[in-house]
């Protein structure tokens, strides 16, 4: 297969809402079908593509860039004291839309009442803060021991856009189901063979438990090595640049990069990215990344892990999904279809959210687990 191909440019998009109507998972998953076989589009998102300027995409690839990793500079301490009062103002109002989980915590334990709690997590940002080197987001052990905890009482998956393992390297709790690469790479519970998928395998984790290994992109690895090595090669020389194999998507971080030369990042990926129009660039916290063009986030790892532990089309199960960064949207959108769970944005700074509750960092989420372990053990007595 010739990976290359000198097609349009990949565009800047986010995956597309999740059909609420369909709660089980597609019959066909492969992105690319077995040789001889008929192309089947069916996971591939279909993302309308324009040629625009040079200047128009520079522009936009800088604006989309800020907009993700906003940065507030002040140059006095007048300006700074009136900046913190109106954040004030515009927090406590926001607070109003998406209140603090903790502050609802009797509400939502209400509503828990009957209901099994399936819950699910994002890493950076969520149990470990963001820090300016991604290799150095270690959670600390209290976080460590409060997901332990929460996961003896309820069914506990880590999604994040990092690889199974490097997830598992930080977390190291074997309890726990492990959803890498923004979904595309899950280690679930072992399903009943009769309901096996052809993409989910059965196999054996680094602890030797048995589980389900679900690769759906599984025929792009090739591709997106080459694209890391590109990746690498094409930013060395761009101070503070670090790019990232997670397996199934490439980070390309700019954190430590001076502001001068995002626009000189966003280039560099999209010449790259030319040639792959099998792939496409979405924005993270100060992370460009590249896919698959392919229909599957981690909104759809929530629905195929609830399916993969029995809870799926259950009216007595309360998923719970929190996560901070622009991907866990996609798990938002599904928790509040129908009404099926809730979401909880981390964020200390006003953001539109399909979540349904907010808590302000790390800290108290660390704070949430232990209440719902509280809860949990009280409501046995």
């Amino acid at each position: 297969m010739d990976l290359k191909s000198n097609h349009s440019a990949p565009v800047l998009a986010d995956p597309p809402p999740m059909n609420k109507s369909r709660l089980g998972i597609p019959t066909v998953l492969l992105p690319y079908s077995p040789p001889g076989a008929v192309f089947s589009t069916g996971l591939l998102l279909k993302i309308p593509r324009k040629k625009p300027g040079i200047l128009e995409r520079s522009s936009s690839w800088l604006d989309a860039m800020k907009n993700s990793s906003p940065t507030h500079k002040m140059t006095t301490k007048d300006s700074s004291t009136e900046l913190a009062s109106d954040t004030d103002v515009s927090f406590r109002n926001w607070m109003l839309k998406y209140p603090s989980a903790l502050a609802s915590f009797e509400h939502i334990t209400n509503y828990a009442k009957g209901k099994r709690i399936a819950l699910f997590l994002d890493y950076d940002g969520t149990l470990s803060p963001i820090v300016d080197n991604p290799d150095c987001a270690f959670m600390s052990n209290a976080m460590r021991a409060a997901v332990s905890d929460v996961a003896k009482y309820f069914p506990t998956a880590i999604i994040s856009g990092r690889s199974c393992d490097k997830v598992y390297e930080f977390v190291e709790l074997k309890e726990l189901y492990y959803a890498g690469s923004h979904g595309m790479d899950i280690m679930g519970p072992v399903r009943p063979s009769s309901n096996d998928h052809p993409n989910c395998i059965r196999t054996t984790d680094k602890q030797g438990k048995e589980v389900n290994l679900f690769q759906p992109a599984s025929e792009f690895l090739p591709m997106i090595e080459e694209v890391f090595r590109s990746l690498v090669e094409i930013t060395k020389e761009i101070e503070g640049a670090k790019v990232e194999n997670n397996k199934f998507c490439v980070s390309v971080h700019y954190r430590n990069v001076d502001e001068k030369s995002w626009t000189t990042i966003g280039q560099c990926v999209h010449e790259i990215l030319k040639n792959y129009p099998r792939l496409r660039l979405t924005h993270g916290r100060k992370v460009l990344e590249v896919r698959p063009v392919l229909s599957w986030d981690k909104g759809k790892a929530v629905e195929f892990l609830l399916e993969t532990l029995g809870l799926s089309n259950c009216d007595d199960v309360l998923p719970i999904y929190v996560g901070d960064d622009r991907t866990d949207e996609d798990a938002f959108k599904v928790l509040r279809g129908g009404n099926r769970g809730y979401g909880i944005l981390v964020s200390s700074a006003p953001k539109e959210s399909n979540a349904f509750y907010s808590l302000r960092d790390p800290s108290e989420v660390m704070e949430f687990l232990k209440s719902l372990v509280t809860w949990k053990e009280s409501s046995a007595l």
